[in-house]
């Protein structure tokens, strides 16, 4: 008997952008963006599910300090899991991770299991994917989470005691004790239902979920909007940038069409010119808008040249400079890229002048040259990941492509080059926790 293999369906919320990166530009924007956020990834943007971070902790240490339970990782997946549960069923939240299944199981039977086996997990990996793996660094660095075992800090631990727990209830140790209960078991059946014998457990979780109180929005506004105790850090901190950069995102939240372009980062470099401690904060942002005039135009022109496959450098340069033209050179300075160079230094010794030099090639619609220096920067990206060979490269007089993702852009339109962006900065992480504590 023949067995096919088959896909079952992914949690979309589980995905993450940038994971292949064929010319290393996530390390690049990182950096530049690390100036500006100190704290925040690019997919730590809700504030909710911080609180959610927080309270999985606290029950990992109890069940630690009582002894029994799975270990911390355990307990904490299954908190989340629960917490999946209560979002769904009583908030009707449907952006958190997770929520596919959640909806799927729930679609199915009001009972549901708690457990680290396959049928209890609400993501594919949901210790990877899940608030664990994706939230815990950005906690640590905004003086939240500290340690190995990975613990509360005394803020962290403040706001759980003073808020978090007192919101699950009048009966708030009542109600921590009911779930450490359910925690502590390797599987256990959940009643959703709101007449079932853990509705009224839900109801307070998702009570403490829903809202964003007094002292927690303190709290969050120091350690998350302002990126906490570590922004001060002369090497990893952004010394108050960000805290003015927060400031100047938070007159743009109520504009559900703003999106980071070059044109709304160059509203904000104005804006920071007017604030009297925004000299570092416009310095950084302009380096941000120079770099990106080059990366968003190379990774899309790179991705164009994984779909011709067969043909000639020369014919590819021409089929480009017909949509293009000399379009970027109304983008891209020069001169600044050139004092970038440092910076977009990466895979090795040549990286950075790599990068000078293709800013000049497209810049002078020398997009042949391009060709040649992007495949140059993937085999050295593939090179220094120890690859056995690059994406592509040319031989024959041809470009030979060995790899193509089938879900890429196509090449942009000239005239959206202006206002051409690809790459987050971490800027609209900031933004939503900003939208959150207004």
């Amino acid at each position: 008997m023949m067995l096919t293999p088959f896909l079952t369906s992914l949690d979309t919320r589980a995905a993450i952008k940038g994971s292949r990166d064929p010319l290393a530009v996530q390390p690049i924007w990182s950096r530049l963006g690390r100036h500006v956020v100190g704290n925040l990834t690019t997919v730590s943007t809700s504030v909710a599910d911080f609180s959610v971070l927080l309270l999985g902790y606290h029950f990992a240490q109890c069940l630690a300090d009582q002894g029994g339970g799975e270990g911390d990782v355990a307990t904490f997946l299954k908190w989340e899991q629960l917490c999946g549960y209560a979002r769904h069923s009583r908030n009707r939240e449907r952006g958190f991770r997770g929520t596919e299944r959640v909806s799927q199981r729930l679609a199915a039977s009001n009972r549901v299991e708690l457990g680290t086996h396959v049928d209890g997990q609400i993501l594919s990996n949901q210790k990877t994917y899940g608030l664990w793996g994706l939230y815990t660094v950005a906690a640590k660095a905004s003086g939240l989470l500290e340690g190995d075992p990975t613990r509360l800090t005394a803020a962290g631990r403040t706001l759980v005691d003073t808020s978090l727990l007192p919101t699950l209830g009048a009966s708030g140790q009542r109600a921590q004790q009911d779930i450490i209960d359910r925690l502590r078991k390797p599987t256990c059946t959940i009643d959703v239902g709101e007449r079932g014998k853990d509705g009224a457990l839900l109801d307070n979780i998702a009570t403490v979920i829903r809202e964003i109180r007094p002292t927690e929005r303190r709290v969050y506004r120091d350690h998350l909007l302002h990126g906490g105790p570590g922004d001060a850090d002369l090497v990893r901190g952004t010394r108050g940038r960000q805290r003015i950069f927060a400031e100047l995102l938070a007159k743009t939240v109520d504009d559900d069409e703003w999106r980071l372009t070059p044109k709304t980062l160059q509203a904000m470099i104005r804006e920071a010119q007017k604030h009297a401690a925004g000299q570092e904060l416009t310095e950084r942002l302009t380096r941000i808008r120079a770099a990106e005039s080059v990366l968003a135009p190379a990774v899309a022109f790179f991705e164009h040249l994984l779909g011709c496959d067969g043909q000639s450098p020369t014919h590819v340069a021409d089929k480009v400079r017909t949509q293009w033209g000399k379009g970027l050179s109304r983008t891209i300075d020069v001169t600044a890229i050139e004092s970038l160079e440092t910076e977009l230094h990466q895979n090795d010794a040549d990286s950075g002048r790599r990068w000078v030099q293709l800013a000049h090639a497209l810049h002078d619609a020398d997009y042949e040259m391009a060709i040649r220096l992007t495949l140059e920067q993937n085999a050295a990206v593939m090179k220094a990941r120890g690859a056995s060979a690059p994406w592509a490269d040319i031989s024959d007089h041809k470009v030979h492509v060995r790899y193509r993702d089938e879900q890429v852009d196509r090449l942009p339109e000239a005239e959206q080059l202006p206002g051409y962006w690809r790459h987050a900065y971490f800027v609209d992480s900031l933004r939503s926790v900003t939208r959150s504590l207004q």
